[in-house]
């Protein structure tokens, strides 16, 4: 069968080269690296940190702060006293290093440990690339840490709350408390040993990641930034003070923690956007940048898909208020909706809500080919949003919001047309890219199938909307759709409950006006007031 001279499938099967691009070295370096033997790869990784720690700690180590202090003793010549007090004795550079190696290797341990029992909980998505990252991060840290103090800055600068605002950002909090306490250890032992310094870097990291586990925008985040330097100032302010030192000498540190603290913010705020795109992290930064109508992307589905775009938006908006209902990601759940059909992108005039002022293309295709173009928009979906860099939340949103649902109007087109003995393989009919995992997946797909129908009808009617909402939550139950999902029974429920309540409203009753007077002097039948301008 044809269509404008040209078969159904060599017309699917062009490319449209502006919504594809080659990968960047990120991404090979990222497809690279999950390639990988998993126990290989984590094999590496540990004996390349392992190496990084223990070098940047051991060699060339420095003296414990009692004989730094005592250093200035011997200047003095008061050689009786350091040998009163024990502290003649010398460093073997091998035996610390030997030390060293035992301490990092313990640390990994104790790391290894925690991601085999909490793994599963922490990792949920790309282990190899967040383990890959935690450990660049620690290497870095540490490197910056033996920079400052080779370079005889003042140890409480050291920045290592800026660790704990990428890490928390990008790992999460519980594996980013376990690599705080591990750096402040580290820090430390560069030090000299310094037990107060481990104490102060501990407290204020930890009191970073507490507070910047909220921060879901850049004012977010530098008021978090400003609150962790006032604690950073407090805490080497108090360390000041347990140390022994004057009043004067303790605000003095403490003007240190407060330049730590800005120091810190300064380096997230210069490295989370370069390191959460080159892993490709989801954020909530990065999730609000995606949400921007003037996206690159959202703007071309604009240009390309309408209507597809309006739906997106529609979707979006439900989305987002059902996952406020169950506590779920809401601003994941409406950027996964702005972006769920992007597939479409390819061939717009094969869905309705893109048909303006055109012929339907399917009016000359038979119902398995039909239903075979519209499932594609899935697979296209998920080639656009990798070839542009969409993180593997929001691809997995893109392949699951359909389910294993059937298209049930090509479906029964098939089996009306289907001559006698002939047989309508149902699987054919269906999606085949996975069923919702996550509960944001599982609400895009309730908001997606309902703004839909809702939008199929001349007069949606509060009661009619609820009917459509309660039949489609039940169809998708009974067909096993939630089946994988997170959102429990009662979350599903209150899922529809919050989309009936969010239709309603921008349904909401219309005032109609009446028409211009006509020349008897007359008004005219009224209108409603969605039609005015």
């Amino acid at each position: 069968m044809k269509l404008g001279r040209k078969t159904p499938d060599v017309e699917l099967g062009k490319r449209i080269d502006e919504f594809h691009r080659p990968p960047t070295r990120f991404e090979r370096l990222r497809a690279w690296l999950e390639r990988q033997p998993k126990l290989r790869l984590y094999g590496v990784i540990t004996a390349i940190t392992w190496l990084a720690l223990t070098a940047l700690l051991g060699l060339g180590p420095r003296p414990p702060v009692e004989r730094i202090i005592a250093q200035g003793i011997m200047e003095r010549g008061d050689l009786a006293q350091l040998e009163s007090q024990g502290l003649l004795l010398t460093t073997n550079p091998w035996t610390a290093l030997l030390g060293v190696g035992l301490v990092v290797a313990t640390e990994m341990g104790i790391a290894w440990y925690f991601l085999e029992r909490f793994g599963r909980r922490i990792l949920k998505t790309k282990a190899a690339i967040r383990i890959t990252l935690a450990a660049s991060l620690m290497i870095l840290f540490t490197a910056l840490a033996r920079f400052f103090i080779e370079l005889n800055f003042n140890a409480y600068l050291t920045p290592l709350a800026g660790l704990s605002i990428i890490g928390t950002m990008l790992l999460g909090p519980r594996l980013m408390f376990l690599m705080v306490v591990v750096s402040s250890v580290n820090v430390g032992i560069i030090a000299g040993n310094d037990f107060l310094l481990t104490s102060a870097l501990l407290l204020g990291a930890g009191f970073a990641i507490y507070t910047v586990i909220r921060a879901n925008s850049q004012q977010k985040l530098l008021k978090a930034g400003f609150s962790i330097a006032m604690v950073m100032a407090a805490v080497t302010f108090a360390t000041g003070l347990i140390g022994g030192g004057s009043l004067p000498d303790a605000l003095w540190q403490g003007v240190l923690g407060l330049g730590n603290g800005v120091l810190s913010l300064m380096l997230a705020m210069v490295l989370l956007p370069l390191l959460e795109n080159a892993f490709n992290i989801l954020t909530p930064m990065k999730l609000l940048e995606l949400s921007n109508p003037s996206n690159e992307l959202l703007h071309k589905l604009l240009q390309k898909a309408p209507g597809t775009f309006t739906h997106s938006m529609q979707v979006g908006n439900l989305s987002e208020y059902a996952a406020e209902r169950i506590r779920a990601d809401a601003l994941l759940a409406r950027v996964g909706a702005y972006y769920h059909d992007v597939g479409k992108l390819e061939h717009p005039a094969y869905f309705i809500e893109n048909q303006i002022s055109q012929l339907n293309p399917h009016s000359t295709l038979s119902p398995a080919l039909s239903a075979r173009i519209i499932k594609r928009h899935v697979k296209d979906g998920l080639e656009i949003g990798r070839a542009w860099g969409l993180p593997q939340e929001i691809l997995d949103i893109i392949a699951q919001h359909h389910g294993s649902t059937r298209i049930e109007f090509f479906y029964r087109k098939a089996l009306e047309n289907a001559l006698d003995g002939e047989t309508v393989r149902e699987s054919d009919f269906r999606y085949s890219s996975g069923r919702p995992k996550s509960k944001e997946a599982g609400i895009v797909m309730v908001a997606d199938s309902v703004e839909a129908t809702v939008k199929s009808i001349a007069k949606p009617t509060p009661k009619r909307v609820e009917d459509i909402i309660a039949d489609t939550i039940r169809n998708k139950i009974e067909d096993g759709q939630f089946d994988e999902c997170e959102l429990t029974m009662h979350e599903i429920h209150e899922v529809g409950e919050a989309i009936r309540e969010a239709l309603i409203g921008f349904l909401g009753p219309r005032i109609e006006y009446p028409d211009a007077p006509s020349e008897t002097g007359k008004a005219g039948k009224p209108k409603s007031a969605g039609t005015v301008n």
